[in-house]
Order: structure tokens, then sequence, then C-alpha cells
């Protein structure tokens, strides 16, 4: 009956040619949806206004009704806290004489008393459809911004996390004499927003603000505003499980699977190499040795060096697995065209000066292309963008890339950012892809429909992602949360503090912004937030080799105390733990490492271990073996072990031992090892690459400064305790 009632009176509403709710309207459709609100009642006499605060009894508090009345405390439409029949006659006539002929009577309700007061409410995202938000309320809502937001739907667990997340969370608890908030009324309050969200599209926006709690624990929501969209249904680019039916999706997976396994590619604009020496789409695919039927087009040339072109798709002797397009944009219409009319469905469209331009003429363009797409059910990834880089069947669109493949799988919508991100893992860290996709603009393939394909490739074992935008984030979300407890996947979400101009009338979407619904989407998903390529290529690193971690307790072993405090203060901000050692640890420890320069708390400063390196593996085997500690960071500062006289070998003979006998004494537990170099030593710096070769080929991360070790760690715990949840959830 839920639904029934509150549609009614949206249809009300929307009958008297209203977007917005009256307080009483807002309040009654929320309290069908579980949340605690004041009871009051509409009168439209002074003598009805006093009978009824007789009954309900005093305190209580008076305002302005009416379908035209907003912002009534600036207007002077609010009265509280009234004692006497005397004071609300006052108040009543106060009220009515500044509301104007706006006025169509006056609210009675009790006066609720409360000192901590909080706000909730929902908005609908463009991308995201209803999201709901929490936090500190009242008049300080704007000032300190304390808020947190999830995407509906969510569960009561994650309804949970959003009460605990706020900075002012210990308000909730005994304050001041006050007794704890009840947590089962402001989960009702979530949960109830975020079903509104979903049964209703054609709510624009919910502001509940304040949220009062009483001294006595009791939530309370005494004031609100429900405003409706200006369409019948709000603009929500998909439903979670109803954007595409399980027919489509494995169309566009068989489709993928096609192109990045093409035994047949046309190249549409395939030239000679230009005078600056770039040899084009056509020659990109040639240099990188790919094995299959390459069809050079272009009807203005008969040949390039010596292999034959073709004027046109009509003139190959078959249709292709797929069409790379790389011509001016203009002519890209025809050409699409074209591939419906012959039976090529399957585009890569490297042109560029569609939408991405902003400018009006690109907007039409690519509006052009997307009606042919779409009616001549074409598969196309692009336009503005550099396609695909698939070592194992030699697919290159651009002039250099490591051959060999890998577990790692790249979804970018920039192909700057894909040519990069490529070169940077393989010559840094030594890790290769299975596949990466480029897809710019997404005309009608997006990041979901990528994410589907590689969460069914067994070649993929770690999905990373380049993000700017998404048309369907409902969409995204549902992809995300579905691989991601199989498939770690880590996102650099490019423009993540940009806040997209928004029209809203409440609180609560003016303190959205883009960074904060995507925060939400990262707490929801389990999915990895990296914030640039070098860090999604560290956290990769950890993944790759470390593959899971037993919990967050940390330690980190070297030598030199100054690394102590930054190292603790690290660990902090990235919420790892580094755990006091036991006092019969210590005394253990205590026997290998003397006390005279030696620190044994944690960070461990342990010069004579390095010195004599089966200390170091004495010391590993007791922290392994007391169940203290669930991962290991060694510490290794170059400028201390290199020996002029002896050269760098025993950074050499460091690394060895590190990745021979020291990493079989922490048990399988994680281990990372970091080397610092201060000293301006090329002498030094040489050893570097050997030093990191032989670790990196053992299966253990290395890294240049602690910083960036304890960032890579912090993501792979986070992401093994989303995992044992997961886990925890199916049993």
């Amino acid at each position: 009956m839920t639904m029934i009632s509150s549609t009614r009176l949206i249809q009300r509403v929307r009958t008297q040619g209203r977007l917005s709710m009256t307080e009483a309207e807002s309040k009654k459709l929320l309290n069908d949806y579980g949340v605690p609100v004041v009871k009051d009642k509409v009168v439209g006499n002074v003598n009805e206004a006093v009978l009824h605060a007789q009954k309900i009894g005093f305190p209580v508090v008076v305002k302005g009704h009416g379908a035209k009345l907003a912002h009534k405390t600036e207007r002077g439409l609010v009265k509280t806290n009234l004692k006497s029949a005397k004071e609300i006659r006052e108040a009543f006539h106060a009220i009515k004489t500044s509301a104007g002929g706006d006025w169509e009577g006056c609210l009675i309700s009790p006066f609720i008393q409360g000192s901590r007061e909080f706000v909730a409410g929902l908005f609908r995202d463009a991308q995201f459809g209803p999201v709901i938000m929490f936090g500190l309320g009242g008049i300080f809502t704007e000032a300190l911004a304390d808020t947190t937001f999830r995407i509906a739907p969510f569960d009561e667990k994650q309804a949970r996390q959003m009460i605990g997340e706020i900075n002012s969370r210990k308000l909730l608890g005994n304050f001041r004499g006050e007794s704890p908030a009840d947590r089962s009324q402001l989960l009702q309050v979530l949960m109830g927003l975020s079903r509104l969200g979903l049964e209703h599209p054609e709510i624009k926006e919910v502001d509940i603000n304040p949220l009062i709690v009483t001294s006595k624990g009791k939530v309370v929501a005494v004031d609100a505003l429900v405003v409706l969209d200006e369409s019948d249904i709000a603009p929500v680019n998909g439903n979670l499980n109803e954007a595409e039916t399980k027919e489509r999706a494995a169309e566009i997976r068989a489709a993928l699977d096609v192109m990045t396994h093409a035994q047949s590619v046309a190249v549409i604009g395939a030239a000679r190499p230009n005078v600056s020496g770039f040899p084009g789409m056509y020659g990109c695919m040639r240099n990188f040795g790919y094995s299959g039927r390459l069809y050079p087009i272009n009807p203005n040339i008969d040949e390039i060096d010596g292999v034959k072109t073709y004027p046109n798709l009509s003139a190959l002797p078959e249709p292709v697995d797929l069409v790379i397009i790389s011509i001016p944009g203009p002519l890209v219409a025809d050409v699409l065209k074209e591939c419906v009319a012959t039976g090529n469905k399957n585009i890569h469209i490297f042109s560029s000066g569609f939408k991405e331009t902003g400018e009006e003429e690109g907007i039409r363009l690519q509006q052009e292309m997307e009606s042919i797409a779409l009616k001549g059910g074409l598969r196309v990834v692009g336009p503005n963008c550099m396609g695909f880089y698939v070592p194992k069947t030699r697919l290159l669109t651009w002039t250099d890339a490591s051959t060999e493949s890998g577990p790692v799988s790249l979804i970018s919508q920039s192909g700057g950012n894909a040519q990069d991100f490529t070169n940077y893992l393989t010559s840094h860290h030594g890790i290769h892809f299975s596949k990466s996709i480029s897809y710019g603009n997404a005309l009608t393939l997006d990041s979901p429909d990528f994410l589907d394909y590689l969460n069914y490739d067994e070649e993929t074992k770690i999905i990373t992602m380049y993000l700017e935008g998404v048309k369907d984030g409902r969409l995204l979300l549902s992809r995300v949360k579905e691989i991601n407890h199989r498939k770690p996947v880590i996102i650099y979400k490019g423009g993540l503090t940009e806040s997209g101009a928004r029209a809203v009338s409440s609180h609560t979407g003016s303190l959205a912004g883009g960074e904060k619904i995507w925060k939400a989407f990262f707490r929801q998903t389990g999915s990895v937030l990296v914030e640039s390529l070098e860090e999604m290529g560290d956290v990769v690193l950890a993944f790759h080799h470390l593959g899971k971690t037993p919990g967050r307790k940390t330690t980190v072993i070297g030598f030199g105390g100054g690394i102590g405090v930054s190292v603790a203060d690290n660990c902090s901000k990235s919420n790892l733990e580094l755990p006091p050692l036991s006092t019969e640890l210590i005394q253990k420890l205590r026997k290998l490492i003397p006390p005279a320069g030696a620190m044994i708390r944690n960070p461990i400063d342990a010069v004579i271990a390095f010195i004599h390196l089966p200390y170091l593996g004495e010391v590993l085997n007791l922290l392994t073996e007391s169940g203290e500690i669930d991962n290991f960071i060694i510490s290794v500062p170059f400028d201390w072990l290199f020996d002029k006289a002896a050269g760098g070998s025993y950074i050499e003979t460091v690394a060895a031992y590190l990745a021979t006998e020291g990493r079989k004494h922490t048990q399988g537990k994680p281990l990372m090892v970091v080397w610092r170099q201060y000293q301006p030593s090329p002498e030094i710096r040489e050893w570097v690459p050997v030093f990191e070769r032989i670790l990196m080929q053992a299966g253990i991360p290395v890294y240049e400064g602690l910083p960036r070790a304890v960032s890579a760690l912090s993501k792979l715990v986070e992401y093994s305790a989303f995992q044992n949840e997961i886990s925890r959830q199916f049993k």
C-alpha cells in the first residue's frame, strides 16, 4: 500500500502544477517509507491551533503552511517553543500576516528538543540515479559539509557504515549525559530513502534537515522537503540488471572476443608514413607483426610498400573481423553507412573531432554517427581513441609495445593513458598485459561492456581502468560489484574532485559533488581507487606478486632511527596497523639485536641484521612464528650498504638473500622490499635494476621509498578484507 498511496500523493501534487511538496505532504510521504517524522497538523484558524496545541501539550511549534511558501525561517514563518495559548495566537497572526497571499494555514507540531542535529536526503544523479546522503545537520550543514553518500540500493551493512563515516559520529553515542541515538531509527531513515528513490524515479530531491536526536536517543525528522522532477520520470540512464538484457551482453562479449582475436582487419585511411615518421594505424599493425589478413583501404593510392590497397569495404574479398577508421571526422558517418551495408559490424574509430571538442559541429557529427551505428547494429569502440593492444594476436594501433602477454588488462577512456600505462607497467615493473582497450567517446560500447567481457576472459587476472565519465553509472556499479570479488578492479578516476554544476533546491544535492558520489561507488563495490598511473602501477605490482594478505598488522625492518616516525605516520594515514611487539617477542629478538644503536619496537631498527644476513632470517622467522605480524616491509638503504672498494656487490647479496632464504622465513606472508638512496651517486644508482630484477623475479614487489610501499600494501589490505567479507556472506 505504501507505493500506491505515495503515487497518489505525487500525482495530486503534479495535477496542481507543483514540483515542490508542502512540508506536510513531504512528511506524509517520508512517514510512509518508515522515516520517523514529527506528528503535525494543518489548521486553518487560530482557535483550532490553540485547541490542537492543548491536545498534544506544550511547548509547540507553529509554521506557515502553503504550496508557495519556501524559506520559512528567513521569512519569519517559523515560531518555536511556544508555551501558552497567548503565544500561539500571537505567532499564528504574525505568520499569517508575513505569508500574505501565499498563506493556506498553519502547521502545529510538538516542539522536539535535542542538541544533536543531523541531515539526511536523496538526490538523483544523472549517472548513478538515486543517491542517499547522511551527515551533520542544522546550522552546520553547509559550513562543515560533514556528510557521506551511498548509491541506492544498499543494504543495512552499508547504511551502518554511512553512520560511522561522518566526523561527527561521536555525537551519536553517549554525549554530555544524553542517551545514544537509536541506530535502528537511523537505519530506517537511510533504508527508507533508498527504497523511496528506487520506487519513485519522479522524485528529484529529498531534504530532511534537521533530523533531531533527543536527549533520550529518539530520532525525529522535524522538517522535510520533497522536490519532483519536471519530467514524468527523472533522467536515470538505466537501471540495475535492466540496462541490457543477458542476450545483448552475450552478443557484446562475443563481438569483443572477435575484435581482440581478429583474423582479418581493414584499415580505412591507410597511408604511407608521414613526414614525422608516424606509420599510421596500418603501419603500426604491420610493424607489430600482425599475422592475420590486413587490408589497407585508400581510394587515392594503389599500394603501400608494395601491398595492394582497396578503394572501399565493398571491394574487399570478405567481411572482416575488425574495421579501423582513421579518416577526417566529417567523413566517418558515410563510412559507417558502408559498414552497415557490407555487414562489417565491429568498428574501431580512431578519428576525432566529435563530442570531445564541446563544439556544436562536433556534437552534431557524433549524434549522426550514433544514430547510424544504433540503427545498423554496429559495435563501435571510440571515436577518439587508440583502440586495442593485444600482444597474443599482435594487435596494436600505436608505435611500440611489448609482445609478451601477461595477466593484466586495461580499460582506458584516454588513448594517451593507455599507451603510457602499458609502457610504464612493463618497463618499470616487468608486468605484461593480456589486453588494453582504449574507447574514447563511447559511442555504442562503454566501460561496463568491456568490464563484462574481461570478467569472462580467462587470461585476465587483474583489471585496471582509467575513467573520466560513464553514461550509465548504475550499470558500471553493478558490473564492478559482480566482478570485484573474483578479480580486483583498480580504477584511476580522472576529474574526481570536479563538482559538476547541478541545479538543486536542497542541501543534499549541493553537498554532493562528483568526488563524494564516486567515493560512495568505491565503498560499495570494493574496487581500488588510485590517484595516478604511477600509483596504479604500484598497486598492480603488489596485487600481482602478493595476491592477498591475512590482515593489517605490519612490521617494517630497516636501520636508521629516523625511519620510525615517518613510517608510523604513513601507516596511520593508510589505515595499516603498526602494532607494538609483545614483551616475549622483544626478549627473543634482543638475543639477536644488541641494545646499542638498535630499537626493537615497530619499526625495528636492526643494523646488525643487514651486516649479518642470517640474523635477518632469524628475525623474520621469530616475527612470523609469533603470529603478531601479517605483512613485512624491509627497508634497504643503499647509501649505507654500498662499499666503494667492493662495488655494489653487497647490495646484490642482500637482494639474493631476501629472494631466497629471507623469503622462506616469512612462510608465505606478504613481503615487500623498499630501497632508499639519497646520495647523488651514479655508482650506487647502477645497482637499482640489479636489485629490483633479483627480487621481482622471485615474486617480491620492490618500491623506491616507504610511502609508495605502504600505500600499495594498504590497498591490498583493504581489498583482502573486502574479499573476506564477501566470502563470509556466501558461507
